[in-house]
């Protein structure tokens, strides 16, 4: 009897130390970019959801009460910052859970670390449209930047959880040798390209555009969340027509009226491409997601050669 009871005994402490140590971090993102980072690297020790999904708009999503739920039961927070997210305090407001409103270990802004473009040099005002005053938040459109941040979601993971550090920074390892792997071989998919201008919808392919040798000839929102004017609309063709471009990328969750109407006018194709993880139903995860943007644009520059 008394070897049973030792026996029963042993066996519940193991039980309870087996579920100790696979314990899950509860994780809010506010992107899936960062939610497939942060599974990649959290693995098993995390259980992770993004508020943001794939085919919405990061500037704007409507606040629902599940999700000052699920920030008010989460330990971490990740988010794009830079003013992307300018929904997101309202919803941390109302989950009153301090340790991961701002400035707390729970709460983490991934934009620090990141060289950060257009950032105004004057001051902004209503007038000129969706301006962000602290700069481009577009930056996981850069997979140099994907691997920054996942660096950060690995160093915060640890030290919000030093007994999975071991499991974390294997997983930033793999992660960050398969994406480096890519890289280079996206560049040259693009690169090899002579004629490798580009016209967009919205300023959000600045990363993008810099980071595989693109030119962005101009915008169909010169003023981001302005409809253009008529003569906007016509400067634009004509600087398309100047030289010689007639790719223009439209995100799938804006308006593909004026869009369509510049592409005819210069006898062009709009590229309608996904932004984020799983803007499509087949992009999983953060490499593909480039997979898809660099293999179209690749194909719709072949056209303008």
């Amino acid at each position: 009897m008394k070897f049973n009871l030792f026996v029963f005994c042993a066996l519940l402490c193991c039980m309870v130390l087996n579920s100790y140590a696979f314990a899950s971090i509860t994780v809010v993102t506010t992107t899936p970019d960062l939610l497939s980072i942060v599974n990649a690297i959290g693995g098993n020790r995390v259980k992770a959801i993004s508020i943001g999904r794939g085919h919405e708009d990061p500037h704007f999503v409507e606040p629902k009460p599940s999700f000052m739920i699920s920030l008010s039961k989460a330990q971490m927070v990740f988010c794009i910052g830079l003013d992307l997210e300018i929904w997101l305090k309202p919803l941390l407001e109302g989950g009153r859970n301090l340790s991961v409103m701002p400035g707390n270990q729970g709460y983490i802004d991934c934009s620090q670390g990141i060289d950060v473009k257009e950032i105004p040099q004057i001051r902004v005002d209503p007038s000129m449209g969706d301006i962000h005053p602290n700069g481009n938040p577009h930056y996981m459109l850069d997979p140099e930047n994907g691997l920054k941040v996942a660096a950060l979601i690995a160093e915060k993971l640890v030290a919000f959880d030093p007994d999975g550090a071991n499991e974390f920074n294997k997983n930033l390892e793999t992660f960050t040798a398969d994406l480096s792997k890519r890289i280079p071989l996206w560049k040259e998919k693009i690169l090899k390209l002579k004629n490798r201008r580009i016209a967009c919808f919205h300023n959000s392919w600045r990363y993008f555009a810099d980071a595989f040798g693109l030119e962005i000839v101009g915008f169909v929102e010169p003023k981001p969340g302005i409809p253009p004017t008529g003569r906007e609309i016509t400067s634009l063709v004509e600087i398309m027509r100047s030289k010689n471009c007639r790719i223009l990328i439209r995100e799938k969750y804006y308006s593909d009226s004026f869009s369509n109407t510049v592409a005819e006018k210069v006898q062009g194709k709009v590229l309608v491409l996904p932004a984020q993880v799983e803007g499509e139903d087949t992009i999983k995860s953060y490499p593909d997601l480039f997979e898809t943007i660099v293999s179209r644009i690749a194909d719709g520059l072949a056209i303008q050669q």
